[in-house]
């Protein structure tokens, strides 16, 4: 089919101009985010606090200007898009402007890779995943800066992105801009195309009127950028693909054109142009996770040049009130479910009551029996399972208990699981991916755990293979499996007493699989096990294993060493250099895996009133004190001590506050817990804790 031939010249030209001109990008404001150096490219739409929100990062096309996400007519900036972003509960927003960068292609360092830096410094400073709004070539942008490092040991940007979504992206190209590109060429030896300038100054008039001068584009046309965008060009197919984990969510305008309002007749059919500078097809190329791309579309029936000022054209689709409002509600959602991973489940065990808290909402789970004590909980690696031990008051049993959620909702009337334990059998419980274990199954003739089936029904023995011959250990308790607690890719770590006498020793070091194959670690050194559950760093890469040490009834003593579940390498740290006999507390690691403790200190026979009239010991403790593990060395902190501590991988803490027990032999009195919310604020959870756990981070 012919046009006629005025508009066969205009039409792909001033079509081309909404590719051209394409903006994506808001008015500057005061201050990059604290730690972002680059304030050049990257700037926050207001000036509010940038931790514990979820960046909103907007990136803009080629040919840039500041107010291109601004209110329809371009004047009001209170009213821009990003603004509108900005005002959201827990949400920041922030512009990244690689206008300087142009004509230059997305691989130019001042582009892709600055934009990778803008990334990587948000999700720091927010403790957030960041959530990029693109237009136009700032997808192709945004495409190539996910795929560079994030600066982590073998990690990638995309990791610090919760959402991409592109607005008019030509994911494979612009045709208009290949039939554009090829014209501009031709115009040197062609008198009526020599004046493109002036041409594309005539489409100007269809479009925004503070839109930039449209006579650049010629330039642009013949730039890296224009050569780029040529539908199917080498460039983009040299962009890396989108990772296949990082949701991807694609916008597009698309312009029906009547034909007959062209030609005057009335059988023709509506002609779709896309945005007019993007097809259909190359604006919605790609989407991933997120469902069906959402299509803008928008029926034009007068003269072609007019689809230049349509809702759905290049330049207008990004800010049209639709789009904005689809936009804004993607953001609400993805934010919501960042909130719940920066705020995740807190079990613990209060009183008769297992219960579970989130940001200040607590909910019953399940009643302890009378005459029982919570001592441990557990979570799965899913989140989806959680399990606790209960011990009888006077110590002649103990009880193990499961309870298996479903994927992402509360267990409401969960059906509870238990088994009774001989004695102490089941002194320790941690799960080996989703399968829940237990101490307590071994013999002289066979080293085992207990396995205990999510569905219930009896426990079963759990050989563990591989383990070396033991020699010269004699007594009962050789041979015997300590369950120390979970390690990475779904094993478990467990101690194998291979010393015997009046004292056990903590023995060699073994790593167990879901085949129960042991693979040796390395071994610890001390007379037994205190008497407290193992602390495990968020990573499940590091294990803090408390001992006790025993030389006679007037020095004795207790400690930490640390396993390194990966290497099996075993550290064990000197003792704080404190007078008389010095105990464990407590020990927590960071977020970061830095481990921490909390020692005491008693004199031990040095106190002439160190036993009661009955023959009773009594213990004079001194002041407890926070210290910091570097190297082999506790280093001494100002922190307040705790009675127990746990720290979330997402960073959360929550700590036991209360009296220290009167023992030494490890164990943990009631307390008051206390925990952070996801405003990182601490607030009281519960009185009279004796048990607590944070559910694991999950995908």
């Amino acid at each position: 089919m012919i046009l006629p031939h005025g508009r066969a010249r205009l039409l792909p030209l001033c079509a081309a101009l909404t590719l051209l001109v394409g903006l994506i990008m808001v008015s500057p404001a005061a201050a990059a985010p604290r730690n972002c150096t680059d304030s050049r490219s990257l700037k926050q739409v207001t000036d509010e606090p940038v931790a514990n929100t979820m960046p909103v990062l907007f990136v803009h096309g080629i040919n840039a200007g500041a107010d291109t996400w601004d209110g329809p007519d371009g004047s009001d900036s209170e009213d821009s898009f990003p603004r509108k972003v900005a005002d959201l509960s827990r949400v920041s927003a922030f512009t990244f402007d690689y206008k300087p960068a142009q004509p230059e292609w997305v691989t130019d360092p001042r582009i892709g890779p600055a934009l990778r830096l803008a990334i990587n410094c948000l999700a720091r400073a927010s403790g957030y995943k960041v959530m990029v709004v693109a237009h136009s070539m700032g997808g192709l942008a945004t495409q190539y800066a996910v795929s560079l490092p994030n600066g982590r040991a073998g990690g990638k940007t995309w990791q610090d992105v919760a959402e991409v979504i592109t607005i008019g992206t030509p994911t494979r190209g612009s045709i208009t801009a290949s039939l554009v590109h090829h014209l501009s060429v031709a115009s040197a030896g062609v008198p009526t195309l020599r004046s493109i300038e002036g041409i594309l100054g005539v489409c100007a008039l269809y479009g925004r009127a503070n839109d930039d001068s449209m006579c650049g584009i010629v330039d642009v046309l013949r730039s890296p950028q224009g050569r780029a965008l040529a539908y199917e060009s080498e460039d983009i197919k040299k962009l890396p693909p989108w990772p296949k984990e990082l949701p991807v969510r694609a916008i597009a305008g698309d312009v029906k054109l009547s034909l007959n309002s062209v030609f005057g007749v009335t059988s023709l059919p509506e002609a779709s142009v896309g945005d007019v500078a993007v097809s259909l097809g190359s604006a919605t190329a790609y989407t991933n996770k997120t469902g069906a791309p959402h299509v803008l579309t928008c029926r034009n029936n007068q003269v072609p040049l007019r689809v230049l000022g349509s809702d759905c054209n290049h330049l207008n689709v990004k800010t049209q009130p639709t789009v904005v409002a689809t936009v804004i509600k993607q953001i609400k959602r993805v934010q919501r479910e960042q909130t719940s991973l920066r705020a995740p489940e807190l079990a613990y065990a209060s009183g008769s009551t297992i219960s579970l808290w989130t940001d200040g909402k607590a909910k019953a789970l399940a009643t302890i029996p009378s005459g029982y004590r919570a001592q441990q909980i557990a979570w799965s690696d899913s989140g989806l399972s959680i399990a606790w031990t209960a011990t009888k008051d006077d110590g002649s049993g103990a009880r193990v208990y499961l309870v298996r959620r479903g994927r992402g909702e509360p267990p409401a009337r969960p059906r509870i699981h238990s088994w009774d334990c001989e004695n102490y059998s089941c002194s320790t419980i941690a799960f080996r991916g989703e399968e829940l274990v237990s101490d307590g199954a071994s013999t002289a003739e066979q080293a085992a755990l207990w396995s205990y089936p999510s569905s219930g029904g009896p426990r079963k023995l759990a050989p563990v293979k591989s383990l070396r011959p033991i020699d010269g250990c004699f007594g009962p308790a050789c041979g015997r499996l300590d369950l120390l607690g979970p390690g990475p890719n779904g094993t478990v770590s467990v101690a194998y007493i291979d010393a015997g006498g009046n004292f056990t020793g903590v023995g060699a070091l073994y790593r167990v699989d879901a085949q129960g194959r042991a693979d040796r670690l390395g071994s610890a050194d001390g007379s037994g096990l205190l008497g407290t559950v193992p602390a495990v760093s968020p990573t499940r890469d590091k294990i803090a294993i408390p001992w006790f040490g025993h030389l006679s009834a007037c020095e004795e003593f207790s400690g930490v060493s640390v396993l390194d579940q990966k290497s099996g390498q075993v550290t064990q740290p000197h003792l704080p250099d404190l007078t008389g006999n010095v105990w464990l507390l407590s020990s927590w690691f960071d977020s970061k895996g830095q481990l921490h403790a909390a020692f005491r200190s008693e004199p031990g026979c040095g106190s002439n009133d160190q036993y009661g009239p009955d023959g009773t010991r009594t213990y004079h403790w001194g002041a407890a004190r926070v210290y910091r593990l570097v190297g082999e060395d506790w280093l001494s902190t100002n922190e307040a001590p705790v009675l127990a501590r746990e720290i979330h991988r997402g960073g959360r803490t929550a700590s036991l506050l209360g009296t220290p027990p009167d023992t030494a032999t490890g164990g943990n009195s009631a307390g008051r817990l206390v925990a952070q919310n996801a405003a990182n604020k601490a607030v009281d959870v519960a009185q009279r804790v004796h048990a607590f756990a944070w559910r694991p981070q999950t995908p």
